[in-house]
Parts: structure tokens; C-alpha cells; sequence
């Protein structure tokens, strides 16, 4: 008698030494899951922009190396040098101090010397060198830049990376949550072989007692064929059973990233886990969701980043204003004069101030798409609180209702198999027909597969109001 009160729904999802548990699950899920490292490379871009925000706070530097060959070119002749004589000497003679260039017929005229001749005259010419090289260093500091671009894109990089990484977070909490009901079902699944299974064997023991009424005329053919009919339903019943269990099963081990032939034990004791309701009220939990969820949190950091991406485009009616300082050492310089084919160095610093008109009218553009930008992501902000509002109180609905459901669930089974066991000894007894019988058995299956339902259930509903409460959210350190 004592193996006839024996739960075997209780007995088959009973937990197992190193089974899974439901949290062994979400560990693994957050880790292996697609969309999670989808998330986690978003966050490594996200991190670069900040490295490269950074970059832009050091001043520019160029380095700069050249080396050209340049086409010979025909020089017209451009005068004559001539000696000049100071004319604050009174000696007779050339004396001559200085070059000067006399150009025909009307130049400028030259001092001449006591003879009233060109003192020293001799052809203007210039080599002109064919190979060029040069060797440049650039060094430009954005003045206006550090003002109203630098600090803006970075503090814009800075909270999308925060942005990003909050939208990690969520999406690793979110496999979590989807891998515990993944888990959930696949115990739900197995449950359901087990109760398929019991009514597989109800259905033939009743087939058995059938025949045997109908042998001693207590029962018709047609008492027999209409339990026959019953056994082959819950044949196929046990049938589809066992497919759904195939495919929850398979479906876990694609969230576990383990292969098919891995054989998945339950860990966790879902026939007896205590249905408490919340302790907390309705509106209590979805504060407490605006609060903790991390979905919430990312579109404010995204929110912040834009806003500063808008600084940043308005800063484009502004004029730029940068210093620069260039050096050069080239063969020939350019500055030398006259040139030859010799190294030399030269540099110079500044400022220099532009304004581009036309990037005036670009920016209007640019800083109207921030702002619709900042604006659309405030509107996604609302629909997301609504939407988790809703998604706390359906939690919470089925998290209160749980208990009694559990406790109706407990106490219809124990109904079903008692009035099963009665109509079976009337059926015995030619005093109930192959009908009551057949709805008894109906009657219990139901019966265990909605007490299987209420206590999976219940869990699913815990899973469902922690996911949507962000309690299942890891544990952030102060201030972030």
C-alpha cells in the first residue's frame, strides 16, 4: 500500500545529485548566449570611441618626407650686377661696396665709377636645382576646439559607453531570465511524459478489467472498444509527450552550448518549493523596477550622450581658432634665396583664425537631428516604463495567485483519483459504464497535468517578477 501513495510526477522530477538548477542555467545562458556577446563587442567599440575621444585632446602632430625631381626651365635674363661707389667717398676710384641691377634701357641707375663706367659688371644668373627634398613637422593645437568640441565628444563618449555597457548587462540578465523558463519548460516537458505515462497505464489496466467484465457478461464489446479508444489516445498523448520533451530538451542544451548526447538531470526541487506571494506591494515592485532595471538606465546614459553629440554640432556656428608651428628642412628651402642645391632649415608659428560659412547652414541640419534624436529616445524611455509596468503586474498576478492555485491543483488530483478508483470498482461491478470510466481517466489526467502547471508555474511566475523587478540584476558597486 505504501507504493500506491508514492507522487511519481514528484518521484521522476525529483532533484538529482549535480543536477541543474534553474540559476546553474542563467549562469551559462549569460555567459554563452549570441546576443549577450553581440552586446559585449558593442561595448569594445563603444570603449575605442573613448580612447579616440581622448586622442583628441593632444595636439595634432605631422611628420612630413618628400623627394621630387622637377622639369628644367628656361630663366630670362633679368640684368646685370654692377658695382655701386658709396657716395660719401671723395676719393677718386671704383670703389666698389654693393651690387646693384641695371636694367635696360629705363631701370634704375647705378652709381658708376670715377671713369663714369659700370663698376664690376657681370650677367644676373641663377642655378636652378633639378632635385628637391624636404623634411616637415607639423604641430597644431585646436584652441576653439578645447573649448566647445573636445570636452563635449568625450563626455558623449564616455556615457555611450556606459549606454553600451548597461545594454550588456540587461541583455546578459535578460538570457538569464529566458534560460531559467527555458529550463522550466523542459521540467514541465518531462512532468508531462510522466503523467502521459501514468495514463498509458491507467487506460491499460482498465482495458484489462473491461475484458474481464465482458467476459463474465458484466460489460459490452462496446464497453471494451471505448476503453481500447481510450488506451490509444493516451498512446499518442504519451507519444506527443515525449516529442515536446525531445525538443525542450534539445533547446536547453542550444542555451547550455552542449551537444546533443549530454544526458540533463533536474537539480531542483519543483514539486515542493514553497509558493510565497509578494511581500511588497504592486506599486512598491514597479518603482522598484524603474529603479533597477538596467534597460532604464542605458536609454538615460544614451540620452546624456546625445545631448552632448548636440553641443558638439552647435559648436559649428562658431569660428575655429588654432595655433600651428611648422618646421622645415629642405634641399632646396624655399625661403633661401638664392636657391641652390644645399640643406637648409626653416620655420615659423601662428595663428590662425577660419570660419566656414557654409558649415553654418550644415550645422542647423546637424543640430536639428541631435535634438529629434535626444527627443525619440525620451519617447522610447516612456514606452519602455509602460511596457515594464505592465510586465510587473502580470508578474505579480501570477506570482500572488500562485499559492491557491497549488492548493486547488493539490486538492482537484486528489478528488480525480479517488473518483477514478470508485468508478473503476463500479465498472468491476457492471455499475458504471465504460463512459464514466473513460471521463474518470480523462478527469486525472487533467488533474496531474494542471498540479504539474501550478508548480512550475509558480516558479516561472518568482522568475518572471524578479526578471522584471531587476532583482536578478548583478550587484553594482556605489555610484554606478
Amino acid at each position: 500500500m505504501a507504493a500506491q501513495n508514492v507522487d511519481p510526477i514528484a518521484l521522476a522530477l525529483a532533484p538529482r545529485p549535480g543536477g541543474l538548477t534553474a540559476e546553474d542555467v542563467a549562469r551559462v545562458a549569460a555567459r554563452t548566449r549570441h546576443s549577450v556577446r553581440a552586446k559585449q563587442e558593442e561595448l569594445k567599440i563603444a570603449a575605442a570611441r573613448v580612447d579616440q575621444a581622448m586622442v583628441g585632446f593632444f595636439p595634432r602632430i605631422s611628420l612630413g618626407a618628400s623627394a621630387s625631381r622637377l622639369s628644367p626651365i628656361d630663366i630670362p635674363s633679368l640684368g646685370t650686377i654692377v658695382g655701386f661707389r658709396d657716395p660719401k667717398l671723395t676719393a677718386p676710384g671704383p670703389a666698389v661696396v654693393g651690387p646693384c641691377v641695371k636694367t635696360a634701357p629705363a631701370g634704375p641707375k647705378c652709381l658708376l665709377d670715377a671713369n663714369g663706367s659700370p663698376a664690376g659688371a657681370a650677367p644676373l644668373k641663377f642655378d636652378v636645382p633639378l632635385n628637391a627634398y624636404s623634411l616637415t613637422a607639423s604641430l597644431a593645437v585646436p584652441i576653439s576646439d578645447y573649448v566647445f568640441r573636445l570636452s563635449q565628444a568625450y563626455s558623449a563618449a564616455s556615457h555611450n559607453e556606459k549606454a553600451a555597457r548597461l545594454a550588456a548587462e540587461a541583455e546578459a540578465v535578460q538570457a538569464g531570465a529566458d534560460a531559467k523558463i527555458t529550463y522550466f519548460n523542459w521540467v514541465r516537458a518531462k512532468g508531462g511524459v510522466i503523467v502521459a505515462a501514468e495514463a498509458v497505464e491507467q487506460a491499460r489496466a482498465h482495458v484489462e478489467d473491461a475484458k474481464k467484465a465482458f467476459n463474465v457478461g458484466l460489460a459490452s464489446r462496446a464497453d471494451v472498444l471505448r476503453i481500447e479508444a481510450q488506451l490509444a489516445a493516451a498512446q499518442q498523448a504519451h507519444a506527443e509527450a515525449q516529442a515536446f520533451e525531445a525538443v525542450a530538451g534539445e533547446q536547453l542544451r542550444i542555451v547550455l552550448d552542449v551537444t546533443s548526447d549530454r544526458a540533463l538531470e533536474i537539480g531542483s526541487d519543483v514539486m515542493n518549493a514553497p509558493a510565497t506571494p509578494p511581500a511588497d506591494t504592486l506599486q512598491a515592485l514597479q518603482e522598484q523596477a524603474m529603479g533597477q532595471r538596467a534597460e532604464i538606465r542605458a536609454l538615460d546614459e544614451t540620452i546624456y550622450s546625445l545631448k552632448q553629440i548636440e553641443s558638439v554640432a552647435k559648436a559649428g556656428y562658431a569660428p575655429r581658432l588654432d595655433a600651428f608651428a611648422d618646421a622645415t628642412y629642405a634641399n632646396p628651402n624655399q625661403r633661401v634665396f638664392p636657391p641652390s642645391q644645399t640643406w637648409a632649415g626653416t620655420w615659423d608659428v601662428g595663428v590662425r583664425l577660419s570660419w566656414t560659412l557654409n558649415d553654418t547652414f550644415t550645422t542647423i541640419g546637424v543640430a536639428a537631428e541631435a535634438k529629434a534624436r535626444v527627443a525619440g529616445i525620451n519617447e522610447q524611455k516612456g514606452a519602455l516604463r509602460d511596457g515594464l509596468r505592465l510586465e510587473v503586474a502580470s508578474a505579480y498576478a501570477d506570482a500572488i495567485k500562485a499559492s491557491p492555485t497549488i492548493d486547488a491543483a493539490d486538492r482537484g488530483m486528489v478528488a480525480a483519483e479517488e473518483s477514478l478508483r470508485v468508478r473503476r470498482e463500479l465498472f468491476r461491478n457492471g455499475k458504471a459504464t465504460s463512459s464514466e470510466l473513460v471521463d474518470a481517466e480523462a478527469e486525472l489526467t487533467r488533474a496531474r497535468l494542471r498540479r504539474l502547471d501550478a508548480h512550475v508555474g509558480q516558479l516561472v511566475a518568482r522568475a518572471r517578477l524578479d526578471h522584471a523587478t531587476g532583482r536578478d540584476a548583478p550587484a553594482r558597486a556605489p555610484g554606478e
